[in-house]
């Protein structure tokens, strides 16, 4: 039994993957906004806070110049940066996750743009 739940934990921690790691992917979704970055942000941030009581806690935190929205335990993260008069929003999630899950965060995402 020892045995078993030992290997289930190794693949549990096989599979998750840090922001780092995800960026190292391409985005799976890409989006343009003409709004500024900091109300792109708050509103994808709101956004995907109404999904809490599913899918856990959502943070937002600075990164290279612009803001990262994302979950808990980093499944889904949303970069934002500002190139001129243009937000540029790049979507990334892991692999395994339910459709569902993603086309929540796909919908907020395109209503704050």
């Amino acid at each position: 039994m020892k045995n078993i739940l030992f290997a289930l934990a190794i693949l549990a921690i096989a599979g998750c993957s840090s922001m780092q790691d995800l960026r190292k992917e391409p985005p799976s979704n890409t989006y343009q906004s003409k709004k500024q970055i900091d109300v792109v942000a708050e509103c994808i941030l709101n956004g995907w806070q109404e999904q809490s009581q599913k899918y856990g806690s959502v943070f937002i935190q600075p990164h290279e110049g612009g803001k990262t929205i994302f979950t808990q335990s980093q499944l889904e993260m949303a970069d934002l940066k500002s190139e001129g008069e243009v937000t540029n929003i790049e979507f990334r999630h892991q692999g395994g996750l339910f459709n569902y899950r993603i086309d929540s965060r796909i919908k907020a995402i395109e209503r704050c743009i």
